[in-house]
């Protein structure tokens, strides 16, 4: 759906990673149409607090009776400021949503919500049923990726970000790559790039870039992973 915000289905179970529904976050303006789509959801899983991944106007938008599966620190503030119910997790916690387990997952990024404030926690989030979903949130490549889970069918990674560059705790085209060589799935799809921009971003007359570039890069370091760009609004069905 654009940026790190995907619609996840999993044997029935629908979940909706950190999502931005608006045309503009502060200052960073969106390139991409906004997307409408059936919010019939199980749980709203939120890696971080930054602005681009926690929007509380968005998450006012969303139906209160859906629990947000989060970080504590970002728990504790959904409960202050929006009416859904928190579940706080850290790595290595397993909730069963519907039909599937949220297991949550290391994430090596800084998760305070403004500078200089204090860090609420950053996870990332594997699905598990029928299928399993790895979402990154926001993470730099680390080692554990690769005992992250037994096969894992879809790696959902962020390549890009929405601004001229990325700094550390974030992945760049090639490496997310790296991160593919180490997880293995069956199928990566780059997700983070051509949704939100900056005035600055130099790829704004072509937001594809940075997925392609994955998809170059990809091929060097982890040629047995499909890629499957997906631009916002397209789906994917699990051969």
């Amino acid at each position: 759906m654009g940026h790190a915000t995907t619609l996840i289905e999993v044997d029935g179970t629908r979940l909706l990673t950190d999502p931005v529904l608006r045309d503009r976050v502060l200052h960073i303006h969106r390139l991409a149409p906004i997307l409408g789509f059936e919010r019939r959801l199980d749980a709203i899983l939120v890696s971080h607090a930054h602005y681009d991944h926690l929007d509380l106007p968005s998450l006012r938008s969303l139906p209160a009776g859906v629990p947000v599966l989060a970080p504590a620190g970002v728990a504790d503030l959904l409960r202050r400021r929006t009416g859904h119910v928190a579940i706080a997790v850290a790595p290595g916690d397993r909730v069963r949503v519907g039909s599937v387990d949220v297991v949550a997952t290391t994430a090596v990024h800084e998760g305070s919500r403004m500078r200089y404030s204090r860090d609420l926690g950053a996870v990332g989030f594997l699905v598990e049923g029928g299928a399993r979903v790895y979402f990154a949130g926001d993470t730099d490549v680390f080692d554990g990726m690769r005992g992250l889970a037994e096969a894992i069918d879809v790696a959902l990674l962020p390549v890009w970000g929405w601004g001229p560059d990325v700094g550390p705790g974030h992945l760049d085209p090639e490496a997310a790559a790296r991160a593919a060589a180490l997880l293995a799935p069956r199928i990566a799809v780059p997700i983070h790039w051509g949704t939100l921009a900056s005035p600055r971003v130099w790829w704004r007359s072509d937001p594809e870039f940075p997925a392609r570039e994955f998809e170059r890069f990809a091929a060097l370091h982890a040629p047995s992973v499909a890629v499957r760009i997906l631009a916002p609004g397209a789906v994917m069905a699990l051969p």
